[in-house]
């Protein structure tokens, strides 16, 4: 009996670093394949769940609510849980997957942060609940529900839902009950609403609800929309930009680098994707992506240290930003792709472990807000790559006189016109180049930033 209770506990324990860990892909999975490209509503439940998650952050910066990390994290687990739990009722009527999508959307926005911060908290403590005998645990639940993925669309939307509903009862028992915490919702700062934060939710969502629709619907209005909207939102927080800069808490260094983290996600799940299936073939998508992506994460605190030795003398943060660039340069030759990948995902994931710790030790921010600030930071950088690319997509089309829906085309990997493909291949080289550049400034301000406290 005892070895029964042990092995509950075990897989109880887990189920918070699961969640956290998978809550933004496997439903953004399930939800695309509900999409049939042509009905809204059809498409609505995955442009609902993408909007929300990528914007969710933001929403939650704008109430300015006495909540601690622990609150949220027990907030995100109970509307997740009721996402998934409404999302089983989807097969018999197709509207609760829209509540579902919401839910679940917002779950995968704030969890991830609010897990983060807290398990922080807690090995402060000297506590912490996943050891390292437990990873098998991770591993069997992990292939539980990868099995499901793999049955008919009618199984599998149900029984995933199904599996996340447990974990997400599983989560909630297992925080509830860590030692140095408990919920009070009580306490509510007098000023509720920040009008800056709101406002970026809303414009982002709607920009991001015009060209997700716009990219499933193959709707060239829509995007037109949203490309024009960003124009305009980009110049206004270019100016806002120069005017508060002065004003920051956080060294520029450090705000630029998490920026560039979260455009460098974005580039390699969603450039990646479809540059990959139009040049070598959806096929090619396994080998040349998603496998070299995965091993990065795996192997990305072996490489991180590994370097750290090998250049024992370079501040941390150059190796880092000389393992971007040098990632990043080696995508720009086609047979070297799948090794750029792989370092590339090395270098996202160790610089976003190494920006936790960061966040985590700056004492100009309050403590329980640090680990959720990285996070909108960093997805800003996600949203504004994203943006940035359709907008060059959309220019380099009207320049080569091709149809704004072909730019539709490209990105859900339908298209063989030879123009559209040689438009593909610009837009790789000059995001790249982009990318280096901006890593490079930020190379010369670390450098400057060390110069200013070392006088």
């Amino acid at each position: 009996m005892s070895k029964l209770k042990e092995l509950a506990r075990n897989c109880l324990q887990v189920a918070p670093f699961i969640l956290s860990n998978t809550i933004i892909f496997i439903p953004y999975f399930l939800f695309l394949n509900l999409s049939d490209g042509a009905t809204l509503e059809r498409v609505l439940p995955f442009v609902l769940f993408y909007t929300f998650r990528m914007t969710g952050i933001f929403l939650l910066k704008s109430f300015k609510l006495a909540l601690t990390s622990f609150n949220v994290l027990i907030i995100s687990i109970l509307i997740g849980g009721a996402g998934c739990l409404v999302g089983m009722l989807g097969q018999f009527y197709f509207p609760a997957y829209l509540f579902s999508a919401v839910l679940i959307g917002l779950s995968a926005s704030w969890l991830p942060a609010a897990n983060t911060t807290v398990n922080y908290h807690e090995k402060q403590q000297g506590y912490s609940a996943l050891t390292g005998r437990k990873y098998l645990f991770i591993l069997l639940i992990l292939g539980g529900v990868i099995a499901s993925l793999m049955l008919t669309k009618e199984l599998r939307i149900p029984l995933v839902l199904g599996e996340y509903t447990l974990l997400y009862i599983a989560a909630y028992h297992t925080v509830t009950h860590y030692p140095d915490y408990e919920i009070d919702f009580n306490e509510v700062d007098k000023q509720v609403i920040s009008i800056k934060e709101f406002f970026l939710f809303l414009f982002f969502f709607v920009l991001l609800l015009f060209i997700r629709s716009a990219r499933l619907l193959f709707d060239p209005q829509l995007l037109d929309v949203g490309i024009i909207g960003f124009s305009v939102l980009f110049v206004i927080t270019a100016w806002y930009l120069n005017r508060q800069r002065k004003m920051w808490k956080l060294p520029l260094w450090l705000n630029l680098l998490t920026f560039a983290n979260g455009m460098c996600m974005n580039f390699l799940l969603l450039f990646g994707t479809f540059y990959v299936s139009l040049r070598l073939g959806i096929d090619c998508l396994t080998a040349n992506l998603y496998v070299p992506y995965i091993i990065g994460i795996i192997g990305s605190a072996v490489v991180i240290k590994f370097l750290y030795r090998l250049f024992p003398k370079v501040d941390v943060r150059i190796v880092h930003l000389g393992g971007f660039i040098f990632s990043l340069f080696l995508l720009l030759f086609r047979p070297l792709f799948p090794i750029g990948i792989f370092l590339l995902s090395c270098f996202i994931s160790a610089t976003g472990n190494f920006l936790n710790q960061k966040y985590y030790q700056e004492e100009n921010l309050p403590q329980d807000t640090r680990i959720i600030t990285k996070f909108s930071t960093q997805t800003k950088g996600s949203v504004t790559h994203q943006l940035l690319l359709m907008s060059i997509l959309w220019l380099l089309a009207k320049q080569a006189q091709l149809p704004v829906k072909t730019v539709l085309q490209i990105t859900a990997h339908r298209t063989h016109n030879p123009v559209a493909l040689q438009l593909v291949e610009h837009v790789h080289i000059i995001s790249i180049i982009g990318l280096m550049l901006f890593y490079s400034f930020i190379f010369y301000e670390v450098v400057k930033h060390e110069q200013n406290e070392s006088k």
